[in-house]
C-alpha cells in the first residue's frame, strides 16, 4: 500500500514538473507585428512566425498543433506551398508539428541537432525527438554556426545556442530581427534558463551570447515568452 502511494506521489511530481512551467509562458498573440511584416501564430504555449517574401513566406519554426496552425493559416489567406523554407530552432515536439503543411520548404537547422533526430541522442529517458513522416532525409539542410542562407530576398543567420537542446540555435534575419526559440526564458525582464534544459552549463554559456547579441537588433522575440526587445 505504501509503495503504491508512493508511486502515485512520485507521478504526480513529475506530472507538475511537466506542467508548472507552461502556466508561466506567455507567447504573443496571433496577427502582425507592429512596425513589422512578420506574422506570428499563437499555437498552444508558443509562436511560429511567418515572414513574407513577396508571394512567398519564410518560417521560423512549427509550432505544436498542426490543425490549429493550418486554420489560422486559411484565415489568413496564407498558402502553406508558397513556405520556400522553414528554419528551426530545435526539434522538441512543439516546434516541428507544421513541417507536414509546408511541403514545398527546405527545413534548415543546426548541424548539432541531427543528432536529436536520428536516434543517436535521447531528448529524454525513454524518449526521442523527431520530424513529422512526411519530412524526408532529402529536404533537410543542416547547417554550421554562423553560417548565411539566402531565401527569397532575406538573409537568415544561424547562431549556435546549445543547452536547451545538443543543437539549440537562433536566426537572425536581414540584421534586423532576431528569433531565439527555446534557448532562454524571460522571468521579470531577465533572461533565465529555459525549463526542461539538458544541459544548463550550456545553457548559461549561450546566455551569455544572446546577451551580447540583442543591442544588434530592431527587435528580438522568443518561442514562449514574447517579444523580449
Amino acid at each position: 500500500m505504501y509503495i503504491f502511494a508512493g508511486i502515485i506521489i512520485l507521478v504526480v511530481i513529475i506530472a507538475l514538473a511537466e506542467i508548472l512551467p507552461m502556466c508561466f509562458m506567455h507567447p504573443l498573440a496571433s496577427g502582425k507585428v507592429e512596425g513589422t511584416d512578420i506574422i506570428t501564430l499563437k499555437n498552444r504555449n508558443n509562436n511560429l512566425f511567418l515572414i513574407p517574401s513577396g508571394e512567398n513566406w519564410i518560417v521560423i519554426d512549427a509550432g505544436s498543433d498542426v490543425r490549429e496552425i493550418k486554420l489560422q493559416m486559411e484565415r489568413l489567406s496564407i498558402d502553406a506551398k508558397k513556405v520556400l523554407g522553414v528554419f528551426l530552432t530545435h526539434t522538441d515536439y512543439d516546434h516541428v508539428a507544421a513541417v507536414s503543411l509546408f511541403s514545398n520548404a527546405v527545413i534548415y537547422m543546426s548541424e548539432l541537432e541531427k543528432q536529436m533526430i536520428d536516434g543517436s541522442t535521447y531528448r529524454q529517458p525513454m524518449k526521442k525527438n523527431k520530424l513529422p513522416e512526411t519530412c524526408g532525409a532529402d529536404r533537410i539542410v543542416y547547417l554550421p554556426d554562423n553560417e548565411v542562407v539566402h531565401l527569397g530576398g532575406h538573409s537568415v543567420r544561424i547562431l549556435y545556442v546549445p543547452g536547451h537542446t545538443k543543437g539549440s540555435a537562433m536566426y537572425a534575419v536581414d540584421g534586423n530581427y532576431l528569433f531565439t526559440g527555446d534557448a532562454c526564458r524571460i522571468s521579470r525582464g531577465e533572461i533565465k534558463v529555459h525549463p526542461y534544459t539538458m544541459n544548463r552549463r550550456q545553457a548559461r554559456e549561450s546566455i551569455v551570447k544572446i546577451k551580447k547579441e540583442l543591442g544588434r537588433y530592431e527587435k528580438v522575440f522568443t518561442a514562449h515568452y514574447g517579444q523580449l526587445q
